[in-house]
């Protein structure tokens, strides 16, 4: 496989229209695939004058037959219900197979497969988390309308700058707003600069931008480009409680006592 591309051919495994008929046989060692290629050598070495004899049409009904067992209609039906982006890579492929060769097939399926993973990883889920779930239970806290939380999932922060300008026309009484990124593992310069679009656009609205949960990686990408300096250490925390603790108390309701939330007293003073 390493050497045949030097001159023209494909890597290729077994035949897999054989190792298909084995299975469906009953084959389920690495013997019975042994025995099947032995037993293929003696009719090729002893009896191919006979098999000669066999007409190309059975052997055409008998490859036909072959190719449809192979189908796994099961994931095919699976592939329909489920994602109709990744039915269609398949189709794709399928349809460039019948028209063109193989290698091709193979290589579009590829690319396409390659795209829909990129789309994927790119696509970004914000979340507005409700007060009931920004707390742990028996926290006697409520957000007021001056503070959103969102929840950041996706690697990575592209697109991200549009929707809160959005969101910022579309609720201009909050004033603090709080981004739960645990769930963000990376980041690229693309999504720095996302960031900081959104940082810029919040603090044109008199907005201020809170950070909580940031992975290591993150936190030192942001180190590393300065980004971490303009929106400001003091607005990073380790959790969410503990970035509303850290607001002033006007900006929170606390229908009961003191808030049970364990959090050094500097930050609820700040």
């Amino acid at each position: 496989n390493i050497v045949v591309p030097f001159f023209g051919g494909i890597p290729a495994t077994g035949a897999i229209a054989r190792t298909a008929v084995n299975v469906r046989s009953g084959g389920k060692t690495r013997l019975s695939g042994v025995i099947h290629g032995v037993a293929l050598a003696m009719i090729v070495l002893t009896l191919a004058p006979l098999a000669a004899q066999v007409p190309l049409a059975a052997l055409a009904g008998i490859l036909m037959v072959t190719s449809v067992r192979m189908i796994e209609w099961e994931a095919i039906g699976l592939l329909m219900r489920a994602t109709y982006s990744d039915f269609s890579v398949m189709m794709l492929t399928w349809m460039v197979t019948i028209l063109f060769d193989l290698v091709l097939a193979v290589e579009i399926g590829l690319i396409a497969a390659g795209a829909l993973f990129i789309k994927r990883m790119s696509d970004l889920n914000l979340a507005k988390i409700p007060e009931t779930e920004a707390f742990p239970p028996g926290v006697p806290l409520e957000l007021s309308k001056q503070i959103a939380v969102y929840r950041v999932d996706g690697p990575v922060f592209f697109g991200a700058a549009e929707r809160f300008v959005t969101f910022l026309r579309d609720e201009p009484e909050v004033k603090y707003l709080i981004l739960r990124m645990r769930f963000v593992p990376n980041m690229d310069t693309t999504g720095i600069v996302a960031l900081e679009d959104i940082y810029r656009d919040l603090k044109r609205h008199d907005c201020r931008l809170l950070l909580t949960g940031l992975q290591p990686e993150v936190q030192n990408l942001l180190e590393r480009t300065g980004l971490l300096d303009k929106i400001g250490k003091e607005n990073c925390f380790e959790t969410t409680d503990a970035a509303v603790c850290a607001l002033t108390p006007t900006a929170i309701s606390c229908p009961l006592s003191p808030p049970s939330v364990s959090v050094p007293e500097e930050l609820i003073k700040r």
